[in-house]
């Protein structure tokens, strides 16, 4: 990246999209947020290895939980240079943990749309 080229777009925000996926293969829902400029194609391998490297922290423990939720933003964040929303969302046992990074905990219009997609999305 160039260092006199901006690193957010404000007025150009079509090349940033939100995406959201979802993941059931681990025994629970989850749901990872990306709002970035990178390539997201490697995301599915790159959430795997995560969790397959992670697997000793899916104890029934609260805590435990939200440490895997705020260490997986953490890794996503760091993977992708270029994001500026980062969120993941776990559903397990009837208990959501949400862990956000940059434009979701700055900006309520992006934690609106978020929140908003996944109401609608878990009804569909």
């Amino acid at each position: 990246m160039e260092s006199n080229k901006v690193f957010t777009k404000l007025v150009d925000k079509h090349y940033s999209p939100l995406v959201i996926r979802k993941y059931t293969h681990w025994g629970f829902p989850f749901y990872i947020a990306l709002i970035a400029d990178d390539d997201l194609t490697d995301l599915d391998d790159f959430v795997r290895k995560f969790m397959s490297d992670n697997i000793k922290d899916w104890a029934n423990d609260i805590q435990a939980l939200r440490n895997l939720a705020g260490r997986f933003t953490e890794e996503l964040n760091n993977h992708y240079e270029r994001a500026e929303g980062v969120g993941v969302i776990f559903y397990v046992d009837k208990m959501f943990i949400s862990s956000l990074h940059g434009d979701f905990m700055n900006h309520t219009s992006c934690r609106i749309e978020l929140y908003t997609l996944l109401q609608m999305s878990t009804g569909v």
